[in-house]
Order: structure tokens, then sequence, then C-alpha cells
């Protein structure tokens, strides 16, 4: 079976009584954590309408010109609340599953940690992330957190000749652009590393964590996360050009 070291140890605490109330499932392969959540929480006997799963492309304000933008915003972390506040259908356990749990925005996380803090009865809340740095560590402290695949990827870093072209005038910001290597996974690794950056910018603007200071107003933040967020997505499923993706964040930097 894939996954079998995992699937053991929940069936395990799950047989002894003592299945924790929240999860972060990381890795890179999203469909088949996705594939092995549902298995698991069958297995558990947990079956609709005791089962609520929540994604962005659920989310209101992340469908835009019939367009999944990669939120999921704080009224569906309601709806969660919502849901649990209800005993099971069934008498067994509630869970509650988020695919992509990083798209959460700030609001929505926030909100969210009442369901960790506070959990009613038999829950479970299984966080799916492919990039669990991205939740806030108030989040990632209050869950156990179950690799796959070797796990999420390591912690995203601004590569070091992106950090130094930041506070650059723009045309050697597209001198930059015109120049750099985005072959391969080269793109995508500097997308990471920029979105990082600028979301540790956020947090430390709001007050969690440290980070350089900066003058981007809050607003500018969400802006720079959201496009870095839109094109990292677009980049994986459209053939567009790597350096005019590039050019257009660094036009926002």
């Amino acid at each position: 079976m894939e996954y079998k070291k995992q699937w053991e140890f929940l069936k395990g605490k799950f047989e002894a009584g003592q299945l924790g109330h929240a999860y972060i499932f990381s890795g890179q392969d999203m469909e088949g954590l996705k594939a092995f959540t549902k298995d698991f929480v069958q297995s558990i006997s947990c079956k609709f309408p005791d089962v609520m799963t929540i994604s962005s492309s659920n989310s209101k304000s992340s469908l835009r010109d019939n367009e999944d933008k990669q939120e999921i915003d704080i009224s569906l972390i309601r709806e969660a609340q919502h849901f649990l506040s209800y005993k099971s259908y069934y008498g067994g356990y509630k869970t509650v599953i988020i695919e992509h749990a990083e798209r959460m925005n700030l609001e929505a996380q926030n909100c969210f940690l009442k369901n960790l803090e506070e959990p009613k009865g038999d829950t479970v809340i299984m966080l799916l992330s492919s990039k669990p740095e991205m939740l806030l560590p108030t989040i990632t402290s209050r869950c156990q957190r179950i690799k796959f695949l070797g796990g999420a990827s390591p912690q995203a870093q601004l590569p070091q000749n992106v950090s130094n072209i930041l506070n650059l005038d723009l045309a050697e910001k597209f001198k930059f652009a015109k120049a750099a290597n985005l072959d391969g996974v080269n793109f995508q690794n500097m997308l990471q590393g920029l979105q990082q950056h600028f979301r540790n910018l956020l947090l430390a603007k709001l007050g969690i964590g440290k980070a350089p200071e900066n003058n981007y107003s809050l607003e500018k933040l969400k802006k720079i996360i959201r496009l870095i967020e839109t094109i990292s997505h677009n980049s994986l499923i459209y053939n567009s050009s790597p350096k005019l993706a590039l050019e257009i964040i660094l036009l926002e930097l």
C-alpha cells in the first residue's frame, strides 16, 4: 500500500482511541494526499454528512472571471465552524479536510485557530499542504504533522541574486530578468523564494515573526503575494513565458 507507514500510524492511533484532533499532511503529491485522506476517513467510518471538504474552488472570493485565484477565505472557515458545531449524524467522528491549506488567507487562518484551540467532541481536522511553511506558526504548533514522500519541500529561501535586485531601479530589474536562468525548476524555486520572502515581511508587519524593515503597506504586500501565487499557478498550467512573468512581478516590487 502507498503511504503504508502513515496509514499504519494513523490506524494505530485510531484503534487505541488516541487519534489527534488536527493533522497537517505535507507532501508534493496533492492528488495522493487527497486519495489517502479520503480512504482513511472512510476507514474510520466517517462519511457524508459528517465530512466537509474545503478548497479554494469553493471560495466565492477566489473565483473571478471563471478562474480559481487560489484563495480560501474566511466565509468557508466559518462554514466549517458551523459544520463542527453540530453532533455527528452517525454518532462517530466529524471531519474537516482542507485541500491546499496554505491557500487560506490571513483572515481565514486566524479564524481557523478557534477550531484548533477548542475542538468539539470527536473532531478530526486534516490540512493537506505542499507548502506547510506558508501556514501561521500558531496553526502548525497546534497540529500533528505527518510527512508524505519525504515531506514538504524545504523552507523556500530567496535566491541571493534575486535578493540583490529587489532594491534596484526598473532598468536593472529588467536586465536581471532577461539574463536569469529560469529553465526547469529554477523558475518555480525563484517564485517560492519570493513568495516566502514577502509573506515573512507581511507577518512581520502584523507582529508575527521577524523580518527586515520595509516600506511596503499591508495591502501592497498582499497584492504582491497574490500576484506571485497566480503566476506560479498559471505557469504550471499554461505555456507562459517565465521571463515575462518575472518582469511582471518585478514591476510590482
